[in-house]
């Protein structure tokens, strides 16, 4: 078994008995990580063809502290959230952000990250149900599940302490639930020429995303996975290399400026008809020709070339703002499709490697992450063609074939009820 096709389950504490194991048998795991679990379970295992980690050698640790250098073929990231809208004191209400919609808790944008950073490593996201709290649903776990895999990484499925202690008696509720989430897994390992695709957007957002600008740079990435701003990650000392075409902008998010070879790299892209957005401090690099009225305030807008330069005249300090703002001079003329009804969707773009066919993944936190919740209805998208097909995948649902309705002047594709998640595969 290649070492980059490991499907992770982390091993309850409290499991002690070795016939445990028949519960992954036929389903997607076939690695055990565990914290020094009893021999007879790691040799139980062994027997039933599943590979065993022991946690304290992946090496696990939160974004700002990984080896990026690492020999391991994979990367474990910690300190993670447990993916869902944040529910707000009244249980029948979930906590807005400063837009008014849902606060949604995700880890996508972390594993984007930590795939771009390391991109032929398997990413592990580690993290656990919330101890002090109900536990999740079916639901809560296939969004778990589905958060990761979305972003090209896989989670180390861990499950709550009760669900852990009722499967281990053989109980029918948890069993179904457990399917449930094996289920989930296995569509993605059953998809796994997804993670093949590169995340795609019309921004580009370039930092370190360490040191002094982690805090500005990451917080960049999370708001604008929040607002459904697609984008495209490059890490700044792979700039030379990274390629700029299709992209309607790029910012640098730094505070301190480019050196002479980033400078003019992305002077060219300006210059060939992008919208470069640059700090204060970046400014006098990129004077421009003519000085344009600006849509957004706080910032000035020249011609550059066929294209512009948005030069911040005051210093970045809040990172909601900054999303908001990118949001605003990016525009959404430039979208590769546009989203409406998924006020609690996260969407996800991505293209194939070889050739133009495209994956518009959406994330569905609304809903069926709480129990009871039936997920969110007439979700539609506007997609530019032209292409040849549009299939909708569902977890536990067969493919789907959809047909484009009118809508005035567009052409929109209505979504099957969207209780977890949800991918359209556009055919070139």
């Amino acid at each position: 078994m290649a070492d980059t096709a490991l499907v992770p389950f982390r091993w309850p504490a409290a499991w002690s008995d070795p016939k445990l194991v028949s519960l992954l048998a036929g389903g997607p795991f076939n690695c055990l990580v565990t914290s020094g679990a009893p021999a007879g379970v790691a040799e139980a295992a062994k027997k039933a063809g599943l590979a065993v980690l022991e946690w304290n050698s992946l090496g696990a640790a939160p974004l700002a502290k990984i080896n990026w250098n690492t020999a391991a073929p994979r990367i474990a990231v910690t300190d993670l959230v447990w993916p869902r809208v944040k529910a707000a004191e009244s249980r029948d209400q979930a906590e807005s952000g400063p837009t008014g919609v849902p606060w949604i808790d995700s880890n996508s944008w972390v594993a984007r990250l930590a795939v771009a950073r390391a991109p032929s490593k398997q990413i592990w996201m580690a993290f656990e149900p919330p101890k002090e709290e109900p536990p999740p649903s079916e639901g809560a776990y296939r969004i778990a599940v589905a958060d990761a895999a979305a972003a090209g990484a896989r989670w180390v499925v861990a499950l709550d302490e009760k669900l852990g202690q009722a499967l281990a008696a053989g109980n029918a509720e948890a069993l179904r639930t457990w399917r449930g989430i094996a289920g989930a897994v296995d569509f993605f390992e059953k998809r796994s020429a997804w993670r093949g695709y590169v995340h795609q957007g019309p921004l580009a957002v370039i930092s370190t995303f360490a040191g002094d600008n982690e805090f500005l740079g990451t917080e960049m990435l999370n708001l604008a996975a929040r607002r459904n701003l697609l984008y495209r990650i490059v890490d700044r000392s792979r700039l030379a290399s990274a390629n700029l075409a299709g992209l309607r902008a790029a910012l640098w998010v730094d505070g301190d400026p480019p050196a002479a070879d980033a400078a003019a790299k992305l002077a060219a892209f300006a210059r060939g008809g992008g919208l470069l957005i640059v700090p204060r401090t970046a400014a006098s690099l990129f004077k421009g020709e003519q000085v344009l009225a600006c849509p957004v305030a706080g910032y000035e807008l020249r011609t550059f070339g066929k294209g512009t330069v948005a030069a911040a005249t005051r210093d970045w300090d809040d990172p909601y703002f900054l999303a908001a703002e990118a949001h605003s001079l990016v525009g959404r003329r430039h979208d590769p499709f546009r989203l409406f009804n998924g006020s609690s969707c996260w969407a996800h773009y991505s293209v194939a490697s070889a050739g133009q066919d495209r994956l518009i993944q959406l994330v569905a936190f609304g809903g069926a992450g709480r129990r009871g919740g039936s997920g969110a209805a007439d979700v539609s998208l506007r997609i530019p063609g032209p292409f040849r097909s549009v299939t909708v995948h569902k977890i536990d649902a067969a493919p789907e074939a959809l047909q484009p309705v009118m809508e005035g002047k567009h052409s929109e594709y209505q979504l099957p009820q969207l209780s977890v998640y949800a991918a359209l595969e556009v055919k070139a």
